[in-house]
């Protein structure tokens, strides 16, 4: 049976100096990040890198930074907690979308928070075949369907796009 979710989008989700503090730390030249090689799968033509930071990974925490998430983890009312990773993609001088993917092949919600305002937005597969865009804005959260074809993009107006990923039940 296919679990269905609306896309919905939410501005200024956090309080405004809880979002600052995260915020601050995410973006700052101490946040640890992590290359990854592929950010989709190794059939992608286009292997194109990324940073990635893991803060929680079924079955538990992998990171001292898990705590900047316990007060939105109340407020999306998450009754378990899948994956949470923040991703940060360079700039670059033309916009690349990636290539559509699913987080889970099994029942899942999942939400995107923007950390940073830019250009490179997050791309949703509808059923009718259209493409939903959702613009990254800091302190925005989309809300969908974890199974749902998805994609991101690279930016241009900004020097990074930088966002934090939550797959949840």
């Amino acid at each position: 049976m296919e679990f269905r979710m609306a896309i919905q989008v939410k501005d200024n989700f956090l309080p405004q100096a809880e979002f600052d503090h995260l915020q601050k730390i995410i973006l700052s030249g101490d946040f640890p990040w992590f290359y990854e090689d592929l950010i989709t799968d190794a059939d992608d033509p286009k292997h194109y890198y990324y940073l990635t930071h893991s803060f929680y990974k079924d079955p538990g925490i992998t990171s001292h930074f898990f705590y900047l998430f316990t007060n939105f983890l109340k407020l999306i009312k998450s009754n378990g907690i899948i994956r949470i990773k923040a991703n940060l993609y360079p700039s670059s001088k033309i916009k690349r979308r990636h290539r559509f993917h699913k987080d889970f092949l099994f029942k899942n919600k999942a939400c995107i928070l923007y950390i940073n305002d830019n250009n490179g937005e997050t791309c949703f597969k509808q059923k009718n075949g259209t493409i939903k865009k959702v613009l990254p804005k800091a302190n925005r959260v989309v809300f969908f369907n974890g199974q749902e074809p998805h994609c991101s993009s690279t930016c241009t107006d900004a020097k990074r796009r930088v966002n934090v990923n939550f797959n949840y039940i």
